[in-house]
């Protein structure tokens, strides 16, 4: 094995064992007979391309799919992650509405996900919008009703699902389930204990997690497009809360500054994540 093999096949570990003993002879071949003879290491656009290819390998983003496929993968995580929010909320507001509605309510979000990873759309769509009828009913309030907009974004993002058969996605996607589950805890818990910090901490992880989804956006477009189409619950529900401070224009109009400067994160991601699932569709 000469010094050039050693080294392809060094960066070739990067993959897991089962690729690798599937297609890492093909793969080291491909590479030998593409470099000139007089050649001792790899260069850099070919250590970037394993790299890259090993994370998507990694993360269950390789190979061909379609755009239709790219979204159809994206809606059903992003519902999921609001149907997360949603019961969360729920939860940590117990105290302040009916106990009995708030445990009906989120009952309905957990067979509403049941019913997503089952690939039956159609009684989670059910299930999310009669989920929001029940929890709308019992707050009052411009406030109060601004929680509850993780639900109708849900019901807006299963829909196009709806008749479309199961959408299969990889299980490197589902981590993307902790990142509701980190907020809502921090929200509920600074609710409670009355800490300012972690009541705005939940934000700070959407915002945070945003950009890096659209550095991500090279290894897997769908978790870009994902975060993005989820983190619109979080500029709703701004914007249904920033209602109460308009009162005085001086407030009014810091509140819609805020509220442009929280939109932009999730349209780019939104954006970045179709302008990549158009390119890698052509790939």
């Amino acid at each position: 094995m000469t010094e050039l093999e050693r080294r392809y096949a060094g960066w070739l570990r990067l993959y897991p064992k089962a690729y690798r003993r599937a297609r890492g002879a093909e793969m080291l071949a491909v590479l030998m007979d593409s470099s000139p003879p007089d050649r001792s290491r790899p260069q850099w656009r070919e250590v970037r391309g394993l790299i890259l290819g090993a994370l998507r390998v990694r993360a269950g983003a390789h190979g061909r799919r379609t755009v239709g496929h790219s979204w159809r993968v994206s809606l059903r995580t992003a519902a999921l992650m609001l149907l997360i929010v949603a019961g969360g909320d729920v939860l940590w507001q117990m105290t302040r509405h009916s106990v009995g509605a708030s445990l009906v309510v989120v009952a309905a979000c957990v067979l509403a996900m049941v019913a997503v990873f089952r690939g039956a759309y159609l009684a989670a769509t059910v299930l999310t919008a009669g989920a929001f009828v029940l929890d709308a009913v019992a707050r009052q309030g411009i406030y109060e009703f601004s929680s509850s907009w993780p639900l109708p974004l849900a019901v807006v993002l299963l829909i196009p699902l709806v008749g479309r058969g199961a959408v299969t996605a990889p299980r490197s996607l589902h981590l993307m389930l902790l990142v509701p589950l980190v907020s809502v805890t921090l929200q509920g818990y600074g609710t409670i204990a009355q800490e300012p910090a972690f009541q705005t901490a939940g934000r700070t992880v959407w915002q945070t997690l945003a950009v890096a989804a659209i550095i991500w956006s090279i290894v897997d477009e769908r978790v870009t497009i994902s975060l993005g189409l989820a983190f619109l619950y979080v500029v709703v529900s701004s914007a249904a809360s920033d209602l109460v401070a308009m009162g005085a224009w001086s407030t009014g109009s810091w509140a819609l500054i805020d509220l442009a400067v929280l939109a932009t994160l999730p349209v780019l991601n939104i954006a970045v994540g179709a302008t990549v699932a158009v390119f890698r569709a052509r790939i």
